[in-house]
């Protein structure tokens, strides 16, 4: 499996890069599109937010009109606003001519509002959740999670974004005017064919999931977001199937990560460059105070050459040598002097997370991520890249502790408000793992302590098969055997082949 690529290695500045690895330039615009900002959907007032499920036709490129699914748009759906210790009642109307399940990905809910698979609407119905938001200010969204259709689902556009917000006195110093200097960027990669239609193909994946060959911003290609000479906000979600992707700006500079999956960190963490495993959300703070423009650059971890020594500023030196100036950004940010500034300083405390003691932990679980390749026919056979060059993906099974995901099995089963230690790894590469209902702490990622960057809140970590990623966790909600949680591989096709399990949460009895 070729994503070997590890975090702690890419942090340390251990690899080298090929000439070829900036996202975007296999169909894009000669003339940058604005930035779609998704409208936001207020439920903070706990009325019912109507949200469609519908197919639609989106211009991803001028001209073309490429078929899609959405929420109450063509493509990708509201960002969905809500606010901690209030309700969220959501609406939800599936108009498809198949059954779907919508996700909240990210949110501490029951089993019963979690919208997982066994939440399926059959074509024409409603879901209507009403879900108490009680956790701390976050980034979270929401996503097809239909039995089998996941990838395929959250592909055409089945995705969208949720904020939740707090009256924490920090959270208050952030930029946090939405479209202004408070972004919402979800990055994905696409497909076309000739006529413009995405490409996708469960059965022609390759071993790593379906690969996009264009990366898109909001379903927008080399976007421009018109921000003021200030601190700017950037929630990012990687909402792509199966990629890896690395972040940078071409000019090296200097931003501040200030959150992951589930929160604020307790520091912002000054960086260059990060990489996001499919699921993973982060919050960063851009300086424009003394610029004209910034551009965002995506890079896909795929394309990156393991081989030799250098160092992470290699990756925006493509930029720099020669052939390489005019590469397109993921994202340019242009600054408009005219537009009211955020100039409050960035603040040196965020959050304080509380840890358990050790003795507090109690039972310790562990889960192996498999890839069978039987016969062996296409076991290396490398990545499809969405262009129907197929790898022998369907011929495997894809399981957890040797199990496929069966919607009749529980595989493990909790206690409610007891810490435990999952230990995660695969036999075979690098995978995001992914927990439903909760939030947890990571201790140790592919064998490694973990960095500051990711010393927080967590719903995904990155596990691969040189040692063990490790987490505490805590469930505080019930989830049912009729409605359980689910903990898989967030690369969709993984999930969709197998790569799944349910858990039950239940108070003590006796």
């Amino acid at each position: 499996m070729s994503l070997t690529f590890s975090r702690r290695r890419f942090l340390a500045g251990s690899l080298a890069l090929t000439g070829t690895c900036l996202a975007g330039p296999a169909w894009s615009n000669t003339v940058r599109p604005p930035l779609p900002i998704p409208p936001i959907a207020d439920g903070t007032d706990g009325a019912p937010l109507d949200l469609t499920i519908r197919t639609g036709q989106w211009s991803f490129k001028p001209g073309v009109m490429t078929p899609t699914i959405g929420v109450n748009q063509d493509y990708l759906g509201p960002t969905i606003r809500t606010r901690r210790n209030t309700d969220l009642t959501l609406n939800y109307h599936n108009t498809l001519t198949e059954g779907v399940s919508v996700h909240g990905h990210g949110l501490h809910v029951p089993g019963d509002v979690d919208g997982g698979p066994q939440l399926e609407m059959p074509p024409g119905e409603r879901w209507q959740p009403t879900l108490s938001i009680v956790q701390p200010a976050a980034t979270c969204w929401y996503h097809s999670h239909t039995h089998g259709k996941t990838g395929t689902q959250t592909y055409r556009g089945l995705a969208g974004m949720i904020i939740i917000d707090d009256d924490d006195d920090v959270s208050k110093e952030l930029p946090n005017r939405y479209g202004h200097d408070d972004l919402p960027v979800i990055i994905q990669d696409r497909s076309f064919d000739e006529a413009g239609r995405l490409i996708y193909s469960l059965e022609d994946a390759g071993e790593d999931g379906w690969f996009g060959d264009t990366a898109v911003i909001n379903g927008a290609l080399s976007p421009i977001a018109e921000v003021p000479a200030g601190k700017v906000r950037l929630r990012i979600l990687n909402g792509a199937n199966a990629r890896f992707y690395i972040l940078a700006f071409a000019d090296n500079r200097t931003f501040h990560k200030i959150a992951s999956d589930g929160g604020l960190l307790e520091a912002p963490v000054p960086m260059t460059t990060m990489e996001m495993s499919p699921g993973e959300r982060c919050e960063i703070i851009v300086d424009m105070t003394e610029d004209t423009s910034a551009e965002l650059l995506t890079f896909f971890e795929d394309d990156i050459d393991e081989e030799g020594e250098g160092s992470v500023s290699g990756l925006v030196n493509l930029l720099t040598g020669p052939g390489q100036a005019s590469a397109p950004a993921s994202l340019l940010l242009n600054v408009d002097r005219t537009l009211v500034a955020h100039t409050a300083p960035v603040p040196e405390r965020l959050a304080t997370i509380e840890r358990p003691d050790p003795e507090e932990i109690g039972k310790t679980r562990e889960f192996v991520l498999e890839m069978d390749h039987g016969d062996g026919d296409g076991a290396h056979a490398g990545h499809a890249g969405g262009h129907g060059a197929h790898a022998g993906h369907a011929a495997m099974t894809m399981t957890i502790n040797g199990a496929v995901m069966d919607m009749a099995v529980i595989n493990e089963r909790v206690e409610r408000g007891v810490w435990e230690r999952w230990r995660v790894r695969s036999d075979q590469g690098a995978h995001p793992f992914h927990v439903h209902g909760c939030s947890f702490l990571v201790e140790q990622m592919e064998g490694a302590a973990v960095t500051p960057d990711q010393a927080g809140w967590k719903d995904t970590v990155v596990l691969d098969d040189d040692d063990w990623s490790e987490f505490i966790v805590r469930f505080d909600h019930l989830a049912s055997e009729d409605y359980p949680y689910m903990y898989h591989c967030h690369i969709l096709e993984h999930e969709d082949q197998g790569m799944m399990g349910q858990f039950t949460v239940t108070d003590r009895t006796g």
